[in-house]
């Protein structure tokens, strides 16, 4: 027990020493994109395969950056996806069409792994996404993509 008491007072001798804690930024998400694929999705009408490519509206996803430690505070946002029922052939893809950030105007597909998307600086409200899902087929089952995206703001030293 007495070496528990003796590490824990270090550190709290530690960080009164060290100086001002350090703000951590959060990150805000608006917004949910669902899309109903249907006969009326059919490429070239009765017989054909469905149209592959499916978007959201432009700024269906709204993301808000706060509690920098100020406006010289760099952060970087990562996005990834977690499947629930979600078919391999099928690709999803987010980009950024507004909001004063840097990157991330290009549709860039979303993995299950975390990814760099955009940077910025400072408490940054509003930036809107649109996200984007390519491979849709006839072959491709019903209910079979149904996925989460994630994103993570990560501050930058």
């Amino acid at each position: 027990m007495k070496s528990i008491i003796g590490i824990l007072r270090a550190s709290l001798l530690i960080l009164l020493f060290h100086g001002q804690v350090m703000a951590a930024p959060s990150i805000a998400v608006t917004g949910a994109w669902y899309e109903t694929i249907d006969k009326n999705d059919l490429a070239l009408g009765p017989g054909s395969d469905l149209k592959s490519t499916h978007a959201s509206a432009s700024g269906q996803i709204i993301l808000d950056i706060s509690g920098t430690a100020g406006p010289d505070d760099v952060w970087r946002v990562e996005i990834r996806k977690v499947d629930d029922a979600w078919d391999g052939r099928l690709r999803l893809w987010a980009r950024k069409t507004a909001g004063g950030v840097y990157g991330g105007e290009s549709f860039q597909e979303i993995t299950n792994v975390n990814t760099p998307f955009f940077s910025g600086t400072g408490d940054v409200n509003g930036i809107r996404l649109q996200l984007q899902m390519t491979g849709a087929s006839i072959a491709v089952p019903p209910s079979a993509c149904s996925t989460m995206v994630y994103y993570t703001v990560v501050d930058v030293p």
